[in-house]
Parts: structure tokens; C-alpha cells; sequence
């Protein structure tokens, strides 16, 4: 890789709609604020702040929604760097022509669409490329090639450690709810302290445990309250209370709903 960038711009508020558009260069998306959806021809994806996209020339797509984001537009290669000005991506796809694509080769592991959640540490990189293109000087062109390879590296490493990185989610999702279990624990609240769209950690989390964040929520308020329950002479007010349950009822429901038996009965057998 030895990338040329074409153009970096911020955009204050993007906001797209159908139809479906093609760019003629590769691109990457750092969503600085907002929250939208981002529709490919076959999935759409939620997107949120700290987001991170990468996608190779004649990838359909638009926005449906508001984000504050970063762009660049680059080449792989310095092949066509004598054209200097990028091309304005196709309103529709009827109206794209793939021949006007500057190149589309990538290496083998930037290939595909690749979309980084809490990519927080690219943002000054994404402002630096950015920095150099309003304000080029004569070594400019040499330092946003630099940086660009840089975020490059960067997405391709984590393109071949997404599992690793579900995992990790998966890890830091268990330790959240075991150290804030007397909470009213939600998704969104998850999502908010730990970076991520809340869609995307229920996503990730049930593919690799095969139950939702409300259901491990429920979960570990359950188990501790087993605990409690054999371990003290906590009533069962007390307890509800100490997993995070304002409601008698709902709690005596979910226990149930998880152990078998309610509490008062799971006590006299323990």
C-alpha cells in the first residue's frame, strides 16, 4: 500500500436518503457525532460516535439518519495520483459508470466492507489527514500517505481479529453487569459507558453466548439473590431491593422464571 489521498473533508451534518450511490474512490468514515443508520444493498448498519467505515470504490450505499463525520477519499496505489481532484460519487446506481473507478485491488484483508466500533484512537489521525489537506504544505502529500497506511494497517488488523474483539465485548459486558447488578441495568446504559451502539453489543453478545444482555442481566440478579437467599436471613423485600428490583412481584416472577421455584421455597430447600 502506498495510498493517495484525494480529498479529506469534515462534514458537519450529513444526511442522505435513497436511492443507493457509488464513489469512485476507497473511503473511510470517522462518525464524530449523531447517530444514523448506514444502507448497503444488502444489510443495514446502526452507526454511532467513534464509528469507523471502510469501504473500496463501487460500494453502494447512503445515510439515513445525521452524523458529524471526517471522510477521506484515497487511491491504494500512487497510479493515478496525476488526477488530482476526486470524482463526485454517482446520485444513483443507473446513473454509475465502474469504468471511471480509479482502481479497485485492495490487499486481501481490505477486500470487504469493514466496520470498527469505539475507534476512538483513529480521530486524530483522521483530524491530522484532514489538517493537511486544508493547509497542504510541501511535505503534506508524504505525511497523509503515511497516516493513511497507518489507519490502513490499523482496520485490517482489527478485520482479522474480530472474533478476538467479540470476545473481549462479550468479557467486558459479563464484568459491567457482576459489578452493577443492584442497578437498573439497560442496554443503552451498557452501551453508553462501555462506547459501543447498543444494537451492535446485543448483536455481538447473543451470537457468542446465545442469550440477550437483558436475559444476562436477569441472569446474574438471579444468581446473587440464590446466594443471598441461602447465605442470609435477608427477606425477600430486602433482597429484591439488593439485585435491583423496585417491584416484589416482578422479582418472585423472574426467579421463578430462572430457578424453578420462588424464592421462599427455593429457601426452605436450601
Amino acid at each position: 500500500m502506498n495510498p493517495f489521498m484525494r480529498c479529506a473533508v469534515l462534514q458537519p451534518s450529513v444526511k442522505s436518503c435513497p436511492p443507493l450511490s457509488c464513489s469512485y474512490d476507497y473511503r473511510i468514515f470517522y462518525i464524530l457525532e449523531g447517530t444514523a443508520d448506514f444502507v448497503l444493498s444488502d444489510r443495514t448498519i446502526p452507526i454511532s460516535r467513534g464509528m469507523l467505515l471502510y469501504f473500496r470504490p463501487g460500494t453502494p450505499y447512503y445515510f439515513d439518519g445525521k452524523v458529524k463525520v471526517i471522510i477521506l477519499n484515497f487511491d491504494m496505489t500512487r497510479n493515478q495520483s496525476d488526477q488530482k481532484e476526486p470524482r463526485t460519487p454517482s446520485q444513483s446506481m443507473e446513473d454509475f459508470d465502474p469504468a471511471e473507478i480509479f482502481e479497485n485491488d485492495p490487499p486481501p484483508e481490505l477486500e470487504s466492507l469493514v466496520v470498527i466500533h469505539g475507534a476512538f484512537s483513529v480521530e486524530r489521525k483522521m483530524r491530522e489527514c484532514l489538517f493537511h489537506y486544508c493547509y497542504p504544505t510541501p511535505f503534506s502529500d508524504a505525511i497523509s500517505s503515511a497516516t493513511i497506511k497507518d489507519i490502513l494497517c490499523y482496520i485490517a488488523q482489527n478485520a482479522k481479529t474480530g472474533q478476538q474483539e467479540s470476545m473481549e465485548i462479550v468479557q467486558k459486558i459479563m464484568l459491567y453487569i457482576q459489578q452493577n447488578y443492584q442497578e437498573k441495568i439497560s442496554n443503552l446504559q451498557i452501551s453508553r459507558d462501555l462506547g459501543y451502539h447498543p444494537y451492535y453489543l446485543n448483536r455481538v453478545f447473543k451470537k457468542s453466548t446465545g442469550i440477550t444482555i437483558h436475559q444476562a442481566v436477569l441472569q446474574e440478579k438471579v444468581r446473587i439473590a440464590g446466594h443471598l437467599l441461602k447465605e442470609t436471613d435477608l427477606t425477600v423485600n430486602g433482597i429484591a431491593e439488593e439485585v435491583g428490583f423496585s417491584d416484589r412481584s416482578q422479582f418472585i416472577t423472574t426467579f421463578k422464571k430462572y430457578i424453578g421455584d420462588t424464592p421462599l421455597k427455593y429457601r426452605k430447600k436450601q
